[in-house]
């Protein structure tokens, strides 16, 4: 096929044709604590990087992961001025109230922002990064996303036929959610992340078809049952780990069904004392169990963990449904991609952060759909060959946000690009300044924590605590929290709740508590953003560990921390021994 940017692919090709598996040092070591400093380019890398029509990275696989994942919100929700023509109210937004971007309410952003008005040239003489900056700086950035087909969800983001949602990120075909992350064919829960078909439960992580069922992790097709790991087919079960089909257990031991009754009434579930009592029993317990620690499902020549209907996929954290990946996380239907994160059905993306749905061939962008055979794109749906462009929809053949003539789009495009390869300035992801949101109020703060000063100093936002709804609230301290939700009025509604964890105020809505005291629930102790946070801790942190299996010795990779005292199985062992 003839090339359409001729300089620059010749360019591209004397430069791949001499890489080879190295060593490099990244750009980024001693910036801060996470930093491999040296890392190595592998023939796997080398592969990609042909496929993909990219020069080697700059920066180590760590850093690279972590500026991806700062470009992730885990539901940060403020209130900040918007900036549309004529508006002077506040809007419930995602972007943090530091932040200079111009941000528009949806409404004003669908109907009045025009990204013409904002494009220029590309000036050879200045900084590509610094004219993108520019560019991203002026044009209007939507206060939120959120489809038009969710009902009364205004303090939830993403998703899509999402009703009565607060505080949801990704809520797909679900009803009546509060604070939780990814949840899909779901009514009645909260505290959620990552379940699917869930119905009438609190406190789920990867769960899948249960009904009526708290404190449940790893957890699928199960029905009244509470604190369960790794259970599968098991109705009125509690505090058990790695059960298969099985009724009437308690920590793994068969009772009758009316000995299970007994002992569960006598239990006093509905005391928030004597739950954090059984809670602490129950973890301890789950850790004299084999843990999984591979998490893998018909997969073929894969490492990483949280990896099913996969192939030829290494390096992955939660990838399904996938095959010839390298260095991603979180993505669904994905295939010949490389250092992607959070994204679906789509193929031959590089460095690039929640771009899916059908896109093709893109290179250094976020926050877009459907998009093809374009490069460092920002905010964009439904484009095909831009580059450098913010806020596009509908559009082909632009740079900087003007429009071009085919052959004109190509003869400049070609003459940019060759310019960014020579000057060193082409082949990474965006720097963490262009992210919409806060360091501490993205998914990078879970895995790569780092203080104010550690995140001034990479060039990131950070976005100092916000007012509160709760000024001038009658404060009530987790000491003086009422010990079951039967104490608990209406009243409740009218006071702020002090958190345990992290001392900010929090207030309960009059949904949430008739959710409570439906399932006998004890009011929280924990700031609401918080508990969403800790969730993240059953998952590792999304962090990727090095071990060995407890019983094989094989080498493995983990989301489990192995200085936990975990008992670690590989998958085989595993599937060996437990099931």
């Amino acid at each position: 096929m003839e090339s359409k940017t001729p300089q620059f692919d010749k360019l591209l090709d004397e430069i791949l044709i001499k890489l080879v598996p190295h060593k490099r040092v990244c750009k980024w070591k001693g910036e801060h604590k996470y930093c491999e400093g040296e890392f190595d380019i592998t023939k796997e890398d080398i592969e990609f990087l042909k496929m993909l029509r990219a020069p080697a990275p700059n920066y180590c696989p760590t850093c690279r992961r972590m500026n991806r994942l700062a470009f992730v919100n885990n539901i940060n929700l403020y209130k900040r001025p918007n900036n549309a023509p004529g508006k002077n109210n506040n809007v419930i937004s995602f972007v943090p109230p530091v932040s200079k971007l111009i941000v528009y309410d949806l409404e004003s952003y669908r109907e009045v922002f025009d990204p013409y008005d904002y494009g220029t040239f590309y000036d050879e003489s200045k900084f590509f990064l610094d004219q993108l900056w520019e560019l991203r700086l002026k044009t209007p950035q939507p206060a939120i996303i959120r489809d038009p087909s969710n009902i009364n969800s205004e303090y939830s983001i993403n998703g899509r036929n999402l009703k009565n949602g607060y505080y949801v990120s990704g809520g797909w075909n679900s009803e009546n959610v509060w604070y939780s992350n990814l949840v899909t064919d779901s009514r009645n829960v909260m505290d959620m992340y990552s379940v699917h078909f869930i119905e009438n439960s609190y406190e789920l992580v990867s769960c899948e078809k249960c009904y009526n069922c708290q404190y449940l992790y790893f957890s699928d097709n199960c029905i009244n049952s509470m604190f369960m790991y790794d259970c599968n087919n098991c109705q009125d079960c509690f505090g058990c780990v790695n059960l298969r089909n099985k009724s009437n257990y308690i920590f793994n031991n068969q009772y009758s069904k009316e000995e299970y009754k007994k002992i569960i009434s006598e239990m006093n579930l509905s005391s928030k004392k004597s739950l954090s009592e059984i809670e602490n029993e129950f973890w301890k317990f789950v850790k004299k169990q084999p843990a999984r620690a591979e998490r893998h499902e018909q997969v073929n020549n894969v490492s990483g963990t949280n990896i099913s209907n996969s192939r030829n996929c290494h390096n992955m954290f939660d990838c399904v449904n996938s095959e010839h990946l390298l260095h991603c996380d979180q993505v669904v239907g994905h295939k010949d991609s490389m250092d992607v994160s959070i994204s679906g059905g789509s193929e031959k993306l590089y460095n690039t952060v929640a771009v899916g749905s059908k896109s093709s061939n893109v290179k250094f962008s976020f926050a877009s759909k459907f998009i093809t055979e374009s490069e460092f794109v920002i905010n964009c749906r439904n484009i095909n060959n831009c580059f450098a462009c913010v806020g596009l929809e509908n559009k082909n053949y632009c740079i900087f946000n003007r429009q071009y003539e085919k052959e004109e789009y190509y003869k400049e495009l070609d003459k940019i690009k060759i310019s960014l390869l020579q000057k060193g300035e082409y082949g990474d992801f965006l720097p963490f300044k262009f992210s919409t949101f806060a360091y501490n109020g993205s998914l990078a703060e879970i895995s790569f924590f780092l203080d104010k000063e550690e995140v001034e100093k990479i060039e990131s936002l950070w976005q100092p605590e916000t007012e509160t709804n709760a000024v001038g609230m009658e404060m009530v301290r987790p000491e003086n929290i009422p010990d079951t939700i039967k104490e608990v009025s209406d009243d409740i509604l009218k006071k702020a709740l002090i958190c345990e964890k992290t001392g900010r105020p929090f207030r309960i809505i009059g949904t949430e508590l008739e959710f409570y005291k439906i399932h006998n629930i004890p009011l929280p102790r924990v700031h609401q953003i918080k508990r969403i946070k800790d969730r993240y801790k059953y998952l590792g942190g999304l962090k990727m560990n090095n071990t060995d299996c407890e019983l094989c010795g094989k080498k493995i990779i983990t989301l489990y921390d192995v200085n936990e005292g975990w008992k670690l199985y590989c998958d085989d062992c595993y599937k060996r021994e437990i099931l």
